[in-house]
C-alpha cells in the first residue's frame, strides 16, 4: 500500500520531528530539507527512511544537537573544520557555504571537515555552487561497509563522489554516486520495505552473493565496489581526501560499520569559479551543446533515450512537485511510530494529498 503526500507539508512535519528530538529550529529545517529533497529526487535511500535513524542518533548523543562547528585551519584557498558530530547536513551546508565564499576570493577552494555525521545525499552540497557559476564537488567517507576488490571483509565506506556543473538552458550536470555498487542505504531501504536486492550488490560473511538485505543489515555482510577494482580504487581515494586529509586519527581501529555507529566520518568540499578559467556564459553554452549532442546520439537496442547525469533526479523532482511524494508502508509506519514516541500531535495523514 502507498500514500501520496505534499512535499511542503511533509517537510514541515519532519522539521517538527527533529525539533522535538532536540535540534534547533534552523538545524531542524536543514536536516528536513535534505531528506525531503532526496525523496523528491527519487533517492529514497537517503530520504524519509532516515528520519527514525537520525532521531535515535540524536537521542543517543551520536548526533550532537549542541555542536559548535569549529575552524581548525585556514589558508588562502583552504579550510578545515571540526563538526563536533553536528547533524551532517548542517555541518555540510555550512562548510560548503564557506568553501564558496573562499572560492570567490581565490578562484578555487577546498574544505575538509572531521567528526562529521551522515550527511544525506551529496548533491545537496555540490549544487550550492551552481548559482554562483561555480563547479561544486562533495565527497564523504562513511562507516565500513564495502569489501576491497578481491576481499570479503568490510574495510571501506561507500564513499560517494558528487560533481555539480552549471549549464545554460539545459539542466545542470549532476553526477552523484557511491563507489560501491549501490549506497548502503539502498539496501537499508529494501530491508525496511521487505524487498529483495540484486545478487551483485553484496556478499554474505562467507562470500556468497545474496538477494536478502538482512545478510548485509543484520548479519554483517559486505557491499561490493562498483566496477570491481575501479570502484575500489576510487573509494580508497575518497577515504584519503576526506578522512586522512581532514586529520582523522586512524591509528586505532574504530570498528565502526555502516550498520552500527556509522557517524565518525569526514567530508571534503570544493568549489571552482568558472570565471577564473573561461567566460561562464561561453562555458555553459558549450556544455549545452555537448549535452544536446550526447542526447542526439544513436541509442543502443532497447534504449529509448540517452540520459545526462542527474537528469532522472530532475525529472523525479519535477514530478514530485506536481504530483506529490509516494510513501510506502515501511517508511509510513516508521514515521507514525516516531511521531507517537516523540508525543507529536501532528499526523502523517494531514500531509496526504486528497
Amino acid at each position: 500500500m502507498e500514500i501520496r503526500v505534499d512535499p511542503e507539508k511533509i517537510q514541515k512535519l519532519v522539521k517538527e520531528i527533529f525539533k522535538a528530538a532536540g535540534l534547533k529550529d534552523d538545524e531542524a529545517f536543514t536536516v528536513s530539507e535534505n531528506l525531503v529533497q532526496a525523496e523528491m529526487r527519487g533517492i529514497r535511500s537517503h530520504g524519509l527512511v532516515q528520519v527514525a535513524n537520525y532521531v535515535n542518533l540524536i537521542r543517543n548523543k551520536k548526533i550532537n544537537a549542541d555542536a559548535n562547528i569549529t575552524l581548525l585551519r585556514e589558508g588562502p584557498a583552504n579550510l578545515v573544520f571540526d563538526a563536533q558530530n553536528a547533524p551532517g547536513s548542517v555541518a555540510g551546508k555550512f562548510a560548503m557555504e564557506k568553501t564558496i565564499e573562499k572560492a570567490k576570493k581565490s578562484g578555487v577552494a577546498v574544505t575538509t571537515v572531521k567528526n562529521g555525521t551522515h550527511f544525506g545525499f551529496a548533491a545537496y552540497y555540490a549544487m550550492q555552487a551552481l548559482k554562483e557559476n561555480m563547479i561544486g564537488l562533495a565527497f564523504t567517507s562513511t562507516g565500513k561497509a564495502v569489501a576491497p576488490f578481491g576481499g570479503l571483509e568490510k574495510m571501506l565506506g561507500t564513499n560517494p563522489i558528487c560533481v555539480a556543473v552549471p549549464a545554460g538552458k539545459q539542466n545542470p550536470v549532476i553526477f552523484d554516486a557511491a563507489t560501491s555498487n549501490v549506497a548502503y542505504n539502498k539496501i537499508f531501504f529494501a530491508y525496511t520495505e521487505g524487498r529483495s536486492i540484486p545478487d551483485n550488490w553484496g556478499l554474505t560473511t562467507n562470500g556468497s552473493p545474496t538477494t536478502n538485505p538482512a545478510d548485509i543489515i543484520e548479519k554483517g555482510g559486505a557491499l561490493l565496489p562498483f566496477g570491481s577494482y575501479k570502484g575500489y580504487g576510487l573509494g580508497f581515494i575518497v577515504y584519503i581526501i576526506t578522512s586522512l586529509l581532514a586529520g582523522v586519527d586512524v591509528s586505532e581501529e574504530s570498528g565502526e560499520t555502516a550498520g552500527e555507529n556509522y557517524m565518525q566520518v569526514a567530508f571534503n568540499f570544493a568549489a571552482i569559479d568558472i570565471s577564473r578559467f573561461t567566460e561562464p556564459e561561453t562555458f555553459k553554452k558549450n556544455l549545452d551543446i555537448s549535452i544536446a549532442r550526447l542526447k542526439a546520439s544513436k541509442t543502443a537496442p532497447g534504449t529509448s533515450e540517452i540520459l545526462i547525469p542527474g537528469e532522472i533526479e530532475f525529472k523525479n523532482y519535477e514530478k514530485a512537485q506536481k504530483e506529490g511524494l509516494v510513501l510506502y508502508d515501511g517508511v509510513s509506519s516508521i514515521m507514525k511510530k516516531t511521531l507517537e514516541e516523540l508525543g507529536i500531535q501532528s499526523r502523517l495523514e494531514d500531509c496526504i494529498i486528497k
